[in-house]
């Protein structure tokens, strides 16, 4: 069984004040036909379809055309979740009208998981839900974290297991290589463009729920990688959307699934524009011309006067300006003004306050009268 995984398409996306809509066109529209070339028999799309719940006009014509061209070119199913930054009732909309032309869409969890049937395989999919959401779904069943959530979950797909069958699933958020969440945390390969699904570690799952999948098809984190085993993977963003991917490789990813076992073959996004971090130093970057969204790190030990609209003639597509040696003179005085205030007493701290605000020093009755205003707040606390 051949499977094409992808994930994280963020239609309609904006990276500093940049619409990368033209771009998500301009690179959906030749994959497709990449896809339809390598004949697989399912394409799964793990989550965040949209960048936002409430896209814009642009934004939905723009998936409208992308879908109806899979659907249209593919002579296969495509299966799609919803992922944390789309709206689940949204993707759910006309799902069961869509499934009668091989178009799966799951936007919100069901009671029973919801499973598609392809060839000699049952697909589970796990749309993004919240713990407290899949509570409530359950409320005989204790549920305090993701992980809860996601075990009840698995329990009730393995009820309707069947041997004989290859057993795929689909699923949104974060899964760690590691029970332990702190060690697993470490493991996996994070970007600035991934919102948080929930507070501190809660939203983290160890892969080991999922051992016994043939196939997890992950979205949430925009690297490709694979989580604990060659079957658990992420397939990552189609597009760089930080800063922080500058030096990811955008790919999707083609998955054989045999009795022997799984074989993954990855395959590069040719994007229209790269997304690249240029550092040196101003004489030498302005000399050179680009169209790609370039974050320039100027080595230079002084602001370059009109710096920024300078490089733009040079890079239109600019996102960004940093000068890296003032901001770490500037984070290395910070530490040091910081550590000479630690040392300071509150009522030093006021005194300061007096003089600038007033011009005047405290006299010696004023003195005792802030220190023992300092001392019942102390008694207070």
């Amino acid at each position: 069984m051949k499977i094409i995984h992808t994930a994280d398409w963020h239609i309609g996306k904006v990276v500093n004040n940049f619409s990368m809509l033209d771009d998500q066109i301009a690179l959906l529209n030749p994959w497709i036909d990449e896809v339809n070339d390598l004949n697989p028999d399912v394409v799964l799309l793990a989550g965040d379809l949209y960048d936002r719940s409430l896209p814009n006009r642009e934004t939905v014509a723009a998936v409208n055309q992308l879908l109806t061209k899979m659907s249209e070119s593919l002579s296969c199913p495509i299966v799609i979740i919803a992922g944390n930054h789309d709206s689940g009732e949204r993707i759910d909309y006309v799902s069961q009208l869509l499934a009668n032309q091989s178009l799966y869409l799951a936007g919100l969890p069901s009671h029973q998981p919801q499973k598609i049937m392809v060839n000699n395989a049952d697909i589970y999919l796990l749309p993004f839900a919240d713990h407290l959401t899949i509570a409530r779904m359950y409320p005989d069943i204790p549920i305090h974290n993701i992980e809860d959530a996601v075990k009840y979950q698995l329990s009730l797909i393995k009820q309707d297991w069947d041997a004989d069958k290859y057993h795929l699933l689909m699923y949104h958020g974060y899964v760690t290589p590691s029970r332990h969440t702190d060690e697993g945390h470490e493991e996996l390969v994070y970007s600035d463009s991934e919102r948080p699904t929930e507070i501190g570690t809660s939203e983290f799952i160890p892969s080991q729920l999922f051992r016994d999948f043939d196939y997890v098809a992950l979205g949430h984190l925009h690297a490709a990688q694979r989580v604990g085993a060659d079957n658990i993977r992420y397939s990552g963003s189609p597009l760089k959307y930080s800063k922080s991917e500058a030096r990811h490789r955008k790919q999707y990813l083609e998955v054989d699934l045999t009795a022997n076992g799984v074989e993954v073959t990855s395959h590069e996004f040719r994007p229209p524009h790269d997304l690249r971090v240029i550092r040196g130093l101003f004489a030498d970057i302005i000399t050179k011309k680009s169209t790609d969204y370039v974050f320039v790190e100027l080595m230079d030990e002084t602001v370059i006067h009109e710096g920024m609209e300078r490089l733009r003639r040079q890079y239109p597509q600019i996102m960004g300006l940093e000068y890296v040696n003032l901001a770490r003179r500037q984070h290395h005085q910070t530490a040091e003004n910081m550590a000479q205030l630690a040392q300071k007493s509150p009522q030093a701290y006021f005194e300061d306050f007096f003089v600038e605000m007033t011009g005047n020093e405290l006299t010696n009755h004023q003195r005792d009268i802030v220190k023992e205003l300092w001392q019942t707040v102390e008694e207070e606390e």
